[in-house]
C-alpha cells in the first residue's frame, strides 16, 4: 500500500515506524517504546488485544493515549490551512506531482516540517514535503484534471500537482470506542518492567 511509505518519514521523530508489520524495540528522545502493528481482536475498559504477525498483544489504553483514525478524502476536501505531507517527485517544469497525500490530525501540526528526499519513495527521486498548505488551484496538466497545492515549510515552499487518482488520507482524533473488533492499527506502547504494554498513541488504518 502506497500510503505506508509516507510514515517511514513522517513519523521516525514520533518513534512511529508505521511501515514496520512487527513488534520491535524503538528508541527515541522520550525513551523506550515500542511498536505494534495488527488487527484489534477486542477492547473490554481500557485493555486492548491486538493480533499482530508474532502472536497477540495485550495493550492498556489510558485516557492520555492519543487515538488517531485515518479515512479517505476527495480531492476537492484539499483546503488551505491543512498541514499535510505528500510524497512527490520534480517535474522538468519545477512543479512535483504527488503520488500520494496525508492530511496530519490538527495537534500533530507541525511534525517533521520541511522538504527533503525520499530514499525509499516509490520512485528514484521521490521527496518528502510536510508543511501547511497556503493554496489550492484546480488545473489540468497534459489533459489531467487535478489540483494544485502550494505547500509552506519554514525553509520554503514548493507547488504540488494532485491527480485525481493518488491516495489521499486524513487522520482525525477520535476516542477509543473507534477500536473495532477486526479494525487495523498501529500502536507505539510504552513497555512496563513486568512486560505490561502501555499505549502512548494509536492510528486506526483507513482500509483498503
Amino acid at each position: 500500500m502506497k500510503a505506508s511509505l509516507i510514515f517511514l518519514w513522517i513519523f521516525a521523530a514520533l518513534v512511529f515506524v508505521a511501515g514496520n508489520s512487527r513488534l520491535e524495540a524503538q528508541t527515541g528522545t522520550a525513551g523506550n517504546s515500542v511498536n505494534i502493528r495488527g488487527k484489534v481482536t477486542g477492547l473490554k475498559g481500557q485493555d486492548l488485544s491486538v493480533a499482530a504477525p508474532n502472536g497477540e498483544v495485550r495493550v492498556t489504553v489510558p485516557d492520555k493515549a492519543v487515538i488517531r483514525q485515518e479515512m479517505a478524502i476527495k480531492l476537492s476536501d484539499i483546503a488551505p490551512g491543512m498541514y499535510l505531507g505528500t510524497t512527490a517527485e520534480k517535474q522538468p517544469d519545477g512543479m512535483f506531482r504527488a503520488s500520494e497525500v496525508h492530511v496530519f490530525s490538527e495537534d500533530q501540526r507541525g511534525t517533521g516540517e520541511g522538504h527533503k528526499p525520499m530514499p525509499n519513495g516509490p520512485t528514484p527521486n521521490s521527496t518528502m514535503t510536510n508543511g501547511n498548505v497556503e493554496r489550492v488551484e484546480d488545473v489540468a496538466v497534459k489533459d489531467v484534471k487535478g489540483r494544485v497545492m502550494s505547500v509552506k515549510y519554514k525553509d520554503g515552499e514548493v507547488k504540488v500537482f494532485v491527480p485525481p487518482d493518488v491516495p489521499l488520507i486524513k487522520r482525525v482524533v477520535v476516542n477509543r470506542d473507534a477500536l473495532k473488533s477486526g479494525a487495523e492499527v498501529s500502536v507505539t506502547a510504552a513497555p512496563g518492567a513486568d512486560g505490561s504494554m502501555t499505549a502512548i498513541q494509536i492510528t486506526i488504518r483507513a482500509g483498503k
